[in-house]
């Protein structure tokens, strides 16, 4: 009997031990915050904030699924101050479901934006990206200007470093805007977390990546960006004065090529390649007698955060040399998961019917003309 006594006793001490194994040790000071993304990026990105204490790892559950919470890893750019890593990775990361908003943007050369929400969406701020800096947009619908913020700074119950490190990991992709949207437009309830954090906030965010260039919006002018004049053709090596006229990263070209238009019709040929994955073309602008354009077209990659640029072109002999930065994503950078075709358009004065194209250390680019 008392053998008995002895094995349901010891059954019973082990069965808690198991059910102690199996309950969410919290950490403390737990706040949760999370980005859901839509558009050309679905994804939910969640910081877990809190502290350990004396134990290596703690235990929470997120959107119903178990995660470990341990120190953070430190080298991930959303790895924030304050946060712990989830499962090893510096953020909680899953898919997003796609939802039926939408949100146009274009821009213009004058610096000028057009923003036009569509299926509903009703938004509190927009940011935009030429691939370099950021720009948050003076009105959520209609004719915008922007003015410089440090990423996403500001964007829905993001805080200053969140919206910073999701600017920085956006960055590199070309032209792309990002649209704050309201709950009630998120295709997603917040995710569930047990136990209850002391804090736990949601921003809702729109992402379209190749913002289109257009000739003007509602101005009645074309504005443009020059550099400082140069030599133009049939001299000596001199720098040539160029226009940035669009650029994008949805064209047809599945390969890389470099095209040149001296007249009205060759230009149109560029503008069919440039936006031949879209629905309508944009008019050409004038190209004037004794000008140039050239398009210089990537090719097809797997995904966003590829793009391309002119920092400097020169002149020797009749040949113009076109300098390019080329960029790629980088290591922890949120890329669009499309089809991607970076380019850029050109104008400079002169005529010019053989260009090399060279990277910003000197070595030719591989691009077939």
């Amino acid at each position: 009997m008392k053998s008995s006594k002895f094995v349901l006793g010891g059954l019973l001490a082990l069965s808690a031990g198991l059910l102690a194994g199996c309950s969410m040790t919290g950490a403390g000071n737990v706040r949760v915050h999370e980005a859901t993304l839509y558009g050309g990026t679905q994804e939910r990105i969640v910081w877990v904030y809190g502290t350990l204490g004396s134990s290596t790892q703690s235990s929470l559950k997120i959107g119903g699924v178990a995660v470990t919470l341990q120190p953070q890893v430190g080298q991930d750019p959303l790895a924030l101050a304050g946060t712990l890593s989830v499962n090893g990775k510096a953020t909680y990361r899953l898919p997003s479901t796609p939802s039926n908003v939408k949100v146009n943007v274009t821009r213009d050369a004058a610096g000028l934006f057009s923003v036009r929400p569509e299926g509903g969406a009703a938004l509190s701020a927009v940011y935009f990206t030429d691939g370099t800096r950021w720009q948050k947009l003076s009105t959520t619908n209609g004719v915008a200007t922007g003015v410089g913020v440090n990423g996403l700074a500001g964007a829905g119950n993001l805080t200053s470093e969140e919206g910073a490190a999701l600017g920085q990991a956006l960055l590199g992709q070309g032209p792309l805007a990002v649209a704050v949207l309201n709950e009630q437009s998120a295709g997603d309830a917040a995710l569930t977390v047990e136990p209850a954090p002391q804090e736990s906030l949601r921003t809702a965010l729109y992402v379209l990546p190749g913002v289109r260039t257009v000739s003007s919006i509602g101005t009645g002018t074309t504005g443009t960006v020059t550099t400082t004049p140069g030599t133009g053709a049939g001299t000596t090596a001199g720098r040539v004065g160029f226009v940035e006229v669009a650029s994008g990263t949805n064209a047809s070209a599945t390969s890389g090529a470099i095209q040149i238009a001296t007249t009205q019709t060759a230009l149109g040929s560029v503008y069919a390649t440039a936006y031949g994955r879209q629905t309508g073309i944009p008019a050409a602008p004038r190209l004037n007698a004794g000008e140039t354009a050239v398009g210089i077209f990537l090719g097809q990659r797997n995904t966003g955060g590829y793009s391309v640029r002119v920092t400097n072109a020169s002149a020797q002999n009749g040949v113009l040399t076109l300098t390019v930065a080329v960029t790629a994503p980088g290591a922890g950078s949120i890329t669009t998961q499309a089809i991607t075709s970076p380019w850029t358009l050109v104008r400079l004065s002169g005529s010019y019917s053989q260009v090399r194209v060279v990277d910003t250390n000197g070595t030719p680019l591989q691009l077939g003309q």
